[in-house]
């Protein structure tokens, strides 16, 4: 790929990255954006019965990090706090190139680019590198959810009609991503100009909301958002969006990971309050981080022995299918050199087992 010959000091375009965590209105984000004339590149990922409105999120986008993802070993929404330099250990100069490309296609004709993907968490530092590569100008909205929300919101829709040991299994690693990512998120944008968006305040407002994200972010719109006639967007957010109502009350996780929740959700609600910087709710996130990570640690100390039963079991089972199939080609092979002598083994087999039945026959009979 040739090199940028765009001036590093004037920028060609902006970039604004929707991320955050899933379940928190990066798609309504999304969509409201390209209601107000930014561009959204597509294809999209379809509606479905979890998101009816439309994800609003690039297939290729997508496809790209499931890739990485893939070759970092880590989860779309991973709980661990070393997954970021997992994912960053895992880029190659290949998707940088990659990534360069479909930066320079998607804003060949726009200067005002939208890319929406929550698992972005991971590798916001390589978005930023290759949108300031070919002349883009990077800051990021993040979406902000409250965690118990979250989790109701990702239970309804993935663990449905689980029992209740499954349900609490996948409530806890759902709320150890949720705080995992939102630190992440928080500490990997530190610095940049970014903005925090509840996403309550989207659904009952989205003009005063868009507003401030105008502001904080230096956007331009198509539509005079002081003018309060009817207005695509109005048809587009539906209060009914924000379907899953919960409470802490109402979702089963241990007491100390959801006080650890609640101390996160408090801080990135004063970076919302501050137009994305507050150096002591930053602070104060960071040493949170450091008790989840230290959580994390106690958490596999105490899941060792059930952690290496498991590793044990799937490498015996891992053992027996390879000798199995072992076994399979060999005879296989043996069939294929020569049919007859393996044809001529089977029938001296049906000889002796024929003969065994029937000396069972003479001793049933003599009876």
């Amino acid at each position: 790929m040739p090199e940028p010959t765009h001036d590093a000091d004037q920028p060609r375009g902006r970039l604004v990255l929707i991320t955050g965590t899933g379940r928190s209105g990066t798609s309504t984000a999304s969509g409201t954006l390209s209601h107000l004339g930014l561009h959204v590149p597509g294809p999209y990922l379809g509606a479905n019965r979890s998101n009816p409105k439309g994800f609003f999120e690039s297939r290729w986008a997508v496809r790209f990090h499931k890739r990485l993802h893939k070759r970092a070993w880590i989860n779309d929404f991973d709980g661990r706090p070393e997954a970021v330099e997992l994912a960053r250990e895992a880029i190659t100069p290949a998707m940088r190139d990659e990534l360069r490309g479909f930066l320079e296609d998607v804003s060949g004709e726009h200067d005002q680019v939208v890319v929406k993907d929550p698992r972005t968490v991971w590798c916001q530092a390589l978005w930023a590198d290759c949108s300031a590569d070919v002349g883009l100008s990077i800051r990021y909205l993040s979406m902000l959810r409250h965690p118990a929300e979250v989790l109701g919101s990702r239970t309804e829709y993935y663990a449905a009609g689980a029992d209740d040991d499954r349900r609490r299994y996948y409530a806890t690693s759902s709320l150890g991503r949720w705080i995992n990512s939102s630190i992440v998120n928080e500490r990997e944008t530190r610095g940049a100009r970014r903005t925090f968006v509840r996403y309550v305040d989207l659904l009952r407002d989205w003009r005063t909301t868009m507003k401030k994200v105008a502001v904080d972010l230096g956007l331009e719109y198509d539509s005079d958002l002081d003018d309060m006639s009817p207005h695509p967007v109005d048809e587009f957010i539906d209060p009914d969006l924000r379907r899953v109502q919960v409470t802490w009350d109402d979702v089963d996780v241990p007491a100390p990971l959801r006080e650890l929740a609640e101390e996160v959700w408090q801080n990135l609600e004063a970076l919302a309050d501050s137009d994305g910087t507050d150096e002591g709710a930053s602070r104060t996130l960071d040493g949170l981080g450091a008790r989840y990570a230290a959580m994390v640690q106690d958490a596999k100390a105490m899941s060792h022995d059930a952690t290496e039963q498991s590793v044990n079991k799937a490498k015996d089972t891992a053992v027996r299918q390879e000798r199995k199939r072992v076994r399979e080609e060999e005879a296989a092979a043996a069939e294929a050199a020569d049919p007859a002598a393996e044809q001529s083994g089977v029938d001296r087999f049906r000889a002796r087992a024929r003969g065994a039945l029937g000396a069972v026959a003479s001793k049933v009979r003599s009876k």
